[in-house]
């Protein structure tokens, strides 16, 4: 039977968890709360990470942070990551709420931000909040204009290299092609790509409870076959 997998690390006395045999000593903010079989390979995505509300961010059981995914949120931020969702290499920016689902798989390079420079900001505002930001010895990140939620349903795939924009709901069970930039709310068991991104065609939906019990019965016949 398989045994549950347990982040090794300790507990500082200024409240930052630090992972065993990770090769950035900066550890994980007091902030973040990971539950059961969580996996993270390296504090260092979380540098950029400023939460100070009691639950910044919370990962539930069985998700994994690989390949040096990146947590870039604002002192107000909350994330809230899903059962078995995999994180590999990619960016999250957070200035007020980002949810991600359960069993959801989010590519590498790929960008999910409630937060975007507004267009209609002068160059030179711009370069005096990257001048401000610089100043400060901690480097933090100036989150530009307002925030508006992201919401990834259950069972959702992003492909590499693709940004969910503010706003954006992405429904159960849908597909994000590579590259695509998304701007608006995707239904579920849809496959949307391209520039600008459509919709290709609806998946069948699989993961329903109906379809789930059928799984299981299958699988368990097959144990006796």
């Amino acid at each position: 039977m398989r045994e549950n997998f347990i982040q090794a690390g300790f507990k500082g006395t200024d409240g930052r968890l630090y992972l065993d045999g990770d090769w950035y000593s900066g550890g994980l903010p007091a902030t973040v709360t990971v539950a059961e079989s969580v996996y993270i390979d390296t504090s260092y995505g979380f540098t950029a990470f400023c939460s100070k509300e009691p639950d910044g961010l919370f990962i539930d059981e069985g998700s994994g942070c690989y390949d040096r995914s990146s947590l870039i949120v604002s002192e107000k931020g909350r994330v809230s990551v899903g059962k078995f969702t995999i994180l590999n290499g990619t960016t999250i920016v957070c200035k007020k709420n980002i949810v991600i689902g359960n069993h959801c798989m989010l590519s590498w390079g790929s960008v999910i931000t409630d937060t975007w420079v507004n267009a209609q900001l002068s160059i030179e505002v711009r370069r005096a909040m990257l001048y401000a930001a610089a100043r400060t010895p901690q480097r933090l990140y100036p989150f530009f204009g307002d925030a508006a939620p992201v919401i990834l349903e259950d069972n959702c795939w992003v492909g590499f290299g693709s940004v969910i924009m503010p706003g954006v709901r992405l429904g159960k069970g849908c597909i994000i092609g590579c590259k695509t930039i998304v701007t608006e709310d995707v239904p579920p068991y849809a496959i949307v790509a391209g520039s600008e991104a459509k919709i290709i065609r609806y998946l069948n939906p699989d993961d329903t409870e109906e379809a789930k019990e059928e799984a299981f019965k299958y699988c368990l016949n097959q144990q006796y076959v």
